[in-house]
């Protein structure tokens, strides 16, 4: 059995380039029961105006545990899923329909290892009737991860993306996920070579707020006359920066790559 489904797993590996639905389709709808027994309504999340990204995986497939270890999908549940800013929702559909609790928990049968344990996303184990999903979005290599927005587009996502490029990602979608700029947001500049803030407005500055975006305040800096500020402390990552000028607030969403 175990070298049937090895040479399954190798036939599925070689369709890769038959193997997706084209960017800009709309995303088939789906309702699913996760391993914890909760459902999950595609069009209802977006409904709510969450960006939506589905991985599809294998219990058995290298490939799927490597990127599972990077924890990358992890931080962007934890961050912007329910837990965090509740902008984003992360689902896992396990596709090998062999496997089942013990493949999950990593006791036995043909598995990587303990998918559970550490990881907060939730999974689906899609069996019968289920498995239309797979046909919908005919998924015929693994792991893939798809970006749905609110507007019901789909996007294949690089499995080489950090997970400040997921966000960034996901906030290209209709309705951005971090607060709007106003129009004195040209007055910032980024310098991530240089790793500096470069502010081109000569007015006095009263007030800088470096935000992450939780909306926590990673720095404040009080008014003084310098026009650049240090950003080598920050890790990558998408920032809000909130600058207050005698008789005017700015507002600029950052991109930092140190």
């Amino acid at each position: 059995m175990n070298k049937l489904r090895a040479t399954l797993a190798i036939l599925v590996t070689s369709l890769f380039s038959h193997a997706q639905i084209a960017n800009g389709s709309i995303a088939p709808d789906f309702n699913l029961k996760d391993i914890n027994g909760e459902w999950h309504h595609l069009h209802q999340y977006l409904a709510e105006g969450k960006t939506v990204f589905i991985e599809f995986f294998a219990c058995h497939c290298p490939t799927c545990w490597n990127y599972h270890n990077t924890g990358i999908l992890e931080n962007l549940y934890q961050t912007y899923g329910p837990a965090g800013t509740d902008q984003i929702m992360v689902i896992m559909i396990e596709y090998d329909q062999w496997n089942g609790t013990n493949e999950f928990n990593g006791t036995a049968g043909w598995t990587q290892g303990n998918w559970i344990t550490g990881s907060s996303i939730p999974k689906v184990n899609a069996e019968n009737p289920d498995r239309v999903i797979f046909t919908n979005y005919n998924v015929n290599y693994y792991p893939i991860v798809y970006k749905i927005c609110t507007d019901k587009t789909t996007e294949i996502m690089n499995i080489s993306y950090s997970t400040a490029e997921l966000f960034q990602n996901a906030d290209t979608c209709p309705g951005a996920l971090s607060l709007d700029e106003n129009e004195k947001a040209t007055d910032i500049f980024v310098d991530n070579a240089n790793k500096k803030i470069i502010l081109k407005n000569s007015k006095k500055l009263k007030s800088l707020n470096i935000i992450d975006i939780t909306g926590k305040i990673i720095k404040r800096i009080e008014g003084n006359n310098n026009n650049s500020f240090d950003t080598s402390f920050l890790t990558n990552g998408i920032y809000l920066i909130q600058i207050e000028y005698t008789g005017e607030n700015v507002v600029k969403k950052i991109f930092i790559q140190n």
